[in-house]
């Protein structure tokens, strides 16, 4: 049941990459899709099409990078409206790690990538971005575009990163990172959050398409 005082924020991990690039860390970096991900967010499509009339979603907000500008162009063009992108909603950044294979990263440095959740605020693997820095900017979205959303605004679309969307479920919900497993988004999959008062919420469900 869908309440006239409450917004719903479909925050949506992007479909899967393609096999050539999922040896590598690429963070940040632009890669590209696997071939058919459109059939993948169908389902979304759909849910979203069905909404009633003056909740469905006025725009669709997006990282800016590919493999979540060509979903959300491909959505936004099903729903006919606009699409948004947006810096914050990016991947962390994995400094000198990114577009290197996982297996030519030195052993002693890939196992430190368990200190991006005990040492949030401090450890950068590969000399890029923190936990923490991630959180906050994906925060500093929520805060604009949610949080700062206009009246009307009953369905907030975004299409984003496992890291972005993960940190910004972990954020909202003041848990450590240690606890944000469960809100880790497998490719194409989407996580639903509605709130009743500006910039407060808990997350409803976890959905898999």
């Amino acid at each position: 049941m869908i309440r006239t005082n409450e917004t719903s924020i479909y925050l949506v991990r992007h479909p899967a990459v393609d096999s050539s690039s999922k040896s590598i860390c690429y963070g940040d970096s632009d890669v590209r899709l696997a071939p058919g991900w459109e059939t993948t967010l169908e389902p979304l499509a759909n849910i979203l099409s069905q909404l009633p009339s003056g909740h469905r979603p006025q725009q669709i907000w997006h990282s800016d990078l590919v493999r979540c500008s060509e979903p959300a162009h491909w959505l936004g063009s099903r729903l006919g409206v606009e699409t948004l992108p947006d810096s914050r909603l990016r991947e962390r950044f994995f400094g000198t790690w990114q577009t290197v294979a996982w297996s030519e990263i030195p052993l002693h440095e890939v196992e430190r990538a368990h200190d991006m959740l005990e040492h949030p605020s401090t450890f950068r693997p590969g000399g890029g971005e923190t936990t923490d820095e991630v959180s906050k900017r994906a925060l500093s979205w929520w805060n604009a575009v949610v949080a700062n959303a206009d009246p009307s605004s009953k369905t907030i679309v975004a299409i984003a990163h496992s890291g972005s969307i993960t940190a910004l479920c972990g954020t909202l919900l003041e848990l450590p990172p240690s606890d944000w497993t469960p809100y880790y988004l497998k490719p194409s999959q989407h996580m639903l959050i509605r709130t009743r008062q500006k910039g407060t919420g808990g997350i409803i469900s976890n959905l898999s398409l």
